[in-house]
């Protein structure tokens, strides 16, 4: 398993974690059930942003190494940009499940996560 591969899994695993000690929050502390749908909507669409970023770079890595003939084309940012813009959308167009800061303040998890899994892996290599 290669580096990518075991912080795409390790960010996967905390991501999970979080998104269900927030259906806790949802389940426990009803009043504050518009925040943790928040929160794991961003959470899921940052996770998601990450992973496609992720299989975007294998794409042009492999198309670098020249195991593919064929050029690499793509609206990467463009479909990371409307996944985020489209949970936003949902969270002003159904306020009473979402709370739009969660989810705004939530869509970088996945990088902040990644960020901190590399430093900690980084650190173990010494």
């Amino acid at each position: 398993m290669n580096e990518m591969t075991r912080m795409q899994k390790m960010l996967w695993i905390v991501a999970l974690i979080i998104m269900a000690l927030c259906f806790l929050v949802s389940a426990f502390m009803p009043q504050h059930r518009d925040i943790a749908h928040g929160i794991i909507l961003g959470t899921g669409v940052s996770c998601l942003n990450v992973l496609y970023m992720a299989y975007k770079i294998r794409q042009v890595a492999s198309a670098a190494a020249g195991e593919r003939k064929k050029r690499v084309v793509g609206i990467g940012f463009g479909v990371r940009l409307a996944t985020s813009i489209l949970a936003v959308v949902l969270a002003v167009e159904f306020p009473a499940y979402f709370d739009e800061i969660a989810v705004m303040a939530s869509l970088v998890t996945g990088q902040f996560l990644l960020l901190i899994i590399g430093i900690i892996f980084a650190l173990q290599e010494k």
